[in-house]
């Protein structure tokens, strides 16, 4: 298997309501919600988790959701889709092994002592059943497990339990697998190929699957199927067995699919979805290349998981990394309409859940009429980072009046400089044919003076300019800072009825040489 926060840069996600948040709820119909991270893949958060929890915690608390326990998520989420195995424990897999080869010494021995030690084994291998579709390791010490097992229940006398197994061997690894006497005693070989040909009218099962994109590879079981999706397979033999899809580096989740007897099941695969999701350590989560793909699905992904876990809505949320800090970006999914909500951003850390963050983050995603917190407007892009009231900047007068200044000042600073350079040329400059004539004509003490004065311009112009461009400077960048300010409301703006009152003022101050800013700030 290979986003949006989450981005690294993880990502996570929440499941709420469809049910407009800000309006009253009957009693015992509040949406349900549940909580998933998201990461970008090279990025990691580790307290990505525990702010799920946190936020599923918090949310709850509005009594406004009824908020699905992580667990269930997990529970409900497993109960369609496994998450392939990609690195197994390898103590549990030698575990496994070890009784394999126990059991494999005993089968000449105590064929009974056998049965039990085996059947150990492969409960262990079932219990990783999800494994047997993905890992080829896994598929050859479960082939063996069973096929000393079958041999054990032989030599016991119990030919119809070792008749079953093998059945199953039958049903898991087809028609192809060899069972010869190079291998396996010839009893063995004598009773796989019975009960191969009693099985051969039970190959009556079809499955027909479609994927997006189409093109794709279907693994059944373990076994590649020949040809490329969209196709239907024929001559399938009923029961339990798990499907893959495999596009490229791309996979799919591992399904449970119960194939019956003389029926089609269909199946319709988004293989971008389920090769985004993720349930391994701790994790429940939506994974992303990068932004771009957050962009693209993050909320369809986010619609599609409430679909599947029987959520309301979801909240996509994760950490976008800004500098030397980081922060928490969330959007609340409609699941049955697929579309956002609201969305959110609030500074937070990545390795510790930081409180304030959680409750000022669900403050805005479960917002209603008493609460003075406004959404974020949904974006079809990437997690929204506004913050509540975007694009008041335009609104702030003190923030013009700054810019404004700033650019006269800068404007003015631009005419002093030319006014400079011009005093300058003519107090160093080549001696021109009058200043000639004048020294010629004992005049020259004159035209030193006439030079003296345009040399002392030069010095009040650079002066002036300076101090113009300091000043300018300044009052521009004051302005730039309170339209940032006001944009993330921590300045007060102009509204349609009166002027409001700054909390930063910001007063030009010349100063000897160059120029300043003087604030002043109120809280």
């Amino acid at each position: 298997m290979s986003s949006r926060f989450v981005v690294t840069v993880p990502l996570l996600l929440v499941a709420a309501a469809t049910a407009a948040p800000a309006q009253a709820q009957d009693v015992g119909m509040e949406p349900s919600v549940a909580v998933i991270e998201m990461y970008l893949k090279g990025a990691d958060a580790a307290a990505a988790p525990d702010y799920s929890r946190s936020i599923a915690f918090s949310l709850s608390s509005t009594g406004r959701y009824a908020v699905m326990e992580r667990d269930e998520v997990a529970s409900r989420f497993k109960a369609v889709l496994i998450t392939p195995v990609r690195r197994l424990q390898m103590e549990r897999l030698e575990a496994i092994e070890r009784l394999v080869k126990e059991g494999d010494q005993l089968v000449y021995t105590d064929p009974k002592a056998a049965v039990d030690v085996l059947n150990r084994a492969r409960n262990q291998l079932e219990s990783i059943a999800e494994g047997l579709a993905a890992n080829d390791r896994l598929r050859h010490e479960f082939l063996k497990t069973q096929m000393l097992l079958a041999r054990s229940h032989l030599d016991s006398g119990n030919e119809p339990k070792a008749s079953d197994v093998l059945r199953e061997v039958i049903r898991i690894y087809g028609d192809q697998l060899e069972v010869t006497d190079r291998d396996y005693h010839p009893k063995m070989v004598k009773l796989f190929q019975k009960v191969k040909s009693q099985m051969g009218d039970e190959r009556v099962a079809a499955m027909s699957v479609e994927t997006t994109p189409p093109g794709c590879e279907v693994v059944l079981d373990g076994r590649p199927l020949p040809g490329e999706t969209p196709r239907e397979f024929k001559g399938l033999y009923a029961g339990i067995h798990h499907v893959q899809v495999r596009c490229g580096s791309r996979e799919s989740m591992i399904r449970r699919v119960v194939l019956k007897r003389d029926a089609t099941v269909h199946l319709v695969v988004d293989v971008g979805f389920e090769n985004a999701l993720t349930v391994e350590g701790g994790r429940l989560a939506l994974a992303f290349e990068g932004t771009g793909e957050v962009a693209a699905y993050g909320v369809q992904y986010a619609a599609k998981f409430g679909s599947l876990v029987n959520a309301d809505v979801v909240v996509l949320h994760g950490f976008a990394e800004l500098g030397s800090r980081a922060e928490l970006k969330a959007r609340l999914v409609d699941v049955k309409k697929g579309i956002e909500l609201r969305g959110a951003a609030v500074p937070a850390k990545t390795d510790v859940v930081t409180p304030s963050s959680v409750k000022k983050l669900v403050q805005v995603l479960a917002a209603t009429e008493d609460v003075k917190v406004a959404a974020v407007p949904a974006t079809s892009g990437g997690v929204s980072s506004s913050a509540p009231g975007a694009h008041r900047w335009y609104k702030s007068w003190l923030g013009w009046t700054l810019t404004g200044l700033g650019v006269g000042g800068l404007a003015a600073g631009g005419g002093l400089l030319g006014s400079y350079l011009s005093h300058r040329g003519n107090a160093t400059g080549g001696w021109s044919a009058s200043e000639i004539a004048e020294i010629n004509a004992g005049r020259g003490q004159g035209v030193l003076d006439a030079r003296q004065s345009e040399a002392d311009k030069a010095i009040t112009m650079r002066t002036g300019s300076v101090i113009s461009f300091a000043a300018g400077g300044a009052l521009l960048a004051g302005g730039i800072v309170v339209f940032v300010l006001a944009e993330k409301g921590m300045v007060n703006v102009r509204d349609d009825s009166s002027p409001a009152t700054p909390r930063f003022a910001f007063t030009p101050a010349p100063i000897a040489g160059g120029g300043a800013m003087l604030g002043t700030f109120s809280f």
